[in-house]
């Protein structure tokens, strides 16, 4: 009987599963931001940069003065870049691993699968931090970029439209974390009418913040006799979780407003969605007969709405 599946559809289900296996949570802001598909190479939206005024005035007095709201459209890229993976199998390889029996078959290929599903994953979760939106970080954005006090953004300057400028506490040199910094960026964002749902930020500022707390704090023992443990099993602040990512530029803290950033993904004809991410694979053409040429991809854009209140930094920390 014919094999009605062609071996790139096999390979979307290896896809599948292997996404499925991997742990997302090494990848905390790749696994926690919600996902979106488009299939449009602009992701557009409207922003409210204000501008409308209240007059407080006689019931006599004329109406003669009006304002209203300034409504700009934000445009990011998306989908003339991709995050790749690439790799080769020899048909010698294949035809032993078929003799020996389709789970062998199924863990050749499983194997690469899942190598390149973790790489892309990984420059992924690098990128929507440190992106530039140029071809080698596939095109992606990252905070870095969007969350800055100056530049333009997703069209959109600052220098312009003075709204559309993210809070930074900085300084010229790095400094101790402290509860005055922290309290000093969460006010920050109150005066720019934010919120903030979660804190990202390195592993080595997360110990900083352990010991920012336990000197603050005289901790009493309540562990079973015989059993010592001095560190904790959750960051927060403010009841926001603090979450350790190794990704997450070091020096700084991410303080973002979840329900204002998205993962957008790429969907073409291609592809498949794959917890939320469009993952596309194809096949090669081969220079040489005795070998298999595979592809898995990507295109991704990473969306801050609201410049203002979606993400403040605290940067130039002491690791």
């Amino acid at each position: 009987m014919a094999n009605i599946i062609s071996p790139v559809n096999s390979l979307q289900l290896l896809v599948q599963e292997e996404v499925a296996s991997l742990q997302l949570t090494q990848y905390p802001m790749v696994n926690r931001l919600a996902k979106k598909v488009t299939s449009q190479q602009v992701i557009k939206w409207n922003v409210n940069l204000g501008g409308a005024g209240a007059t407080g005035e006689l019931t006599t007095a004329s109406v003669s003065s009006f304002s209203d709201d300034d409504y700009v459209s934000a445009i990011l890229p998306i989908g003339g870049a991709r995050t790749r993976h690439s790799f080769q199998l020899q048909k010698e390889d294949i035809a032993q691993a078929k003799v020996a029996g389709k789970g062998a078959l199924r863990d050749l290929f499983a194997s690469d699968i899942n190598s390149g599903i973790r790489v892309i994953l990984e420059a992924l979760s690098t990128k929507v931090y440190t992106g530039t939106g140029i071809a080698a970080d596939g095109g992606v954005i990252g905070l870095v970029t969007a969350a800055a006090a100056t530049g333009a953004y997703a069209g959109l300057d600052p220098a312009t439209y003075t709204a559309w400028a993210s809070y930074v506490n900085t300084n010229g040199t790095n400094r101790a974390l402290t509860t005055d910094l922290m309290y000093a960026t969460e006010v920050g964002i109150a005066r720019k009418g934010g919120n903030y749902t979660a804190i990202y930020c390195s592993p080595e500022i997360a110990v900083k913040y352990k010991n920012l707390f336990a000197a603050q704090l005289s901790i009493t023992n309540q562990l079973p006799a015989g059993q010592a443990d001095i560190s904790y099993t959750g960051l927060t602040f403010s009841g926001r979780p603090i979450i350790q990512d190794i990704y997450c530029p070091a020096n700084t803290l991410y303080f973002v407003d979840e329900n204002e950033v998205a993962l957008y993904s790429f969907a073409q004809n291609n592809s498949q969605d794959r917890q939320g991410l469009q993952f596309s694979i194809g096949e090669l053409p081969s220079d040489n007969p005795d070998a298999e040429k595979y592809v898995v991809y990507t295109k991704a854009q990473l969306q801050l709405k609201n410049r203002a209140k979606g993400v403040a930094v605290l940067d130039k920390i002491t690791q």
